[in-house]
């Protein structure tokens, strides 16, 4: 017998919560203005990121989509300080979620070929993974939720780079402990870097996610193809 879904207006806020910080983790896009990578947005680039995004029409039907949270994250450390690389282009789709299931992407285009290949390299790394750990650890702590597993897992490669993870984090509802998982591909081709994300009170199923991930990629490099 399944255990009952708390079905709360605070546990649904958190879930998008938890999304959001990973979001902005995950991407590498928002840490503290110290390490943020400078933005030079040109409208080409722009576009080219807005492309990529999932849209309600890809997803199951019950999807709908939901406004976007403001999360700041006040921490920085060297490993992913990317104040010396230029965005431009950036985007971000809405949250579409159905029941306690939340899925969304962001995209981000650089403005060389180096530079994201660096901006790869420091998020991908070792010490950039233990600084994203560390981020989302000290966060969660602050809303009174623990992380209690934060690990790149195996995915199938779908880009011209790619790297999967896994978040898992033990939140309280209405005084019931409830473990919540957000799974995120990361991706990379030429200029661009694009991540779809997965979050749920269990992990979404990877015959839901590979889908998804995978025309993410396709509209990724069809966007970048002669840019």
């Amino acid at each position: 017998m399944s255990r009952p879904v708390p079905r709360t207006r605070a546990l649904r806020g958190f879930l998008v919560a938890l999304l959001a910080t990973a979001l902005v983790v995950g991407t590498g896009s928002a840490l503290a203005a110290r390490g943020d990578p400078k933005k030079e947005l040109v409208p080409a680039d722009s576009a080219r990121a807005r492309t990529i995004l999932l849209k309600k029409s890809d997803l199951a039907p019950g999807f709908n989509g939901m406004p976007k949270s403001s999360v700041e994250v006040d921490s920085y450390c060297k490993a992913l300080d990317l104040s010396d690389l230029t965005l431009t282009g950036e985007a971000e789709s809405p949250n579409f979620a159905r029941s306690a299931v939340f899925v969304s992407s962001a995209a981000q285009v650089y403005e060389s070929a180096a530079d994201a290949r660096a901006s790869w390299r420091r998020g991908a790394s070792p010490a950039g993974e233990r600084c994203a750990r560390d981020v989302l650890r000290r966060e969660f702590a602050e809303e009174g939720v623990e992380l209690t597993s934060f690990r790149r897992i195996a995915f199938p490669r779908v880009a011209e780079r790619s790297a999967a993870y896994r978040v898992e984090v033990s939140a309280q509802s209405q005084g019931i402990t409830v473990p919540l998982v957000l799974e995120f591909v990361s991706m990379m081709h030429a200029r661009a870097h694009a991540g779809v994300f997965f979050t749920g009170l269990t992990a979404v199923p990877r015959s839901q996610q590979l889908p998804l991930v995978r025309l993410v990629a396709r509209r990724m490099a069809k966007a970048m193809r002669g840019a």
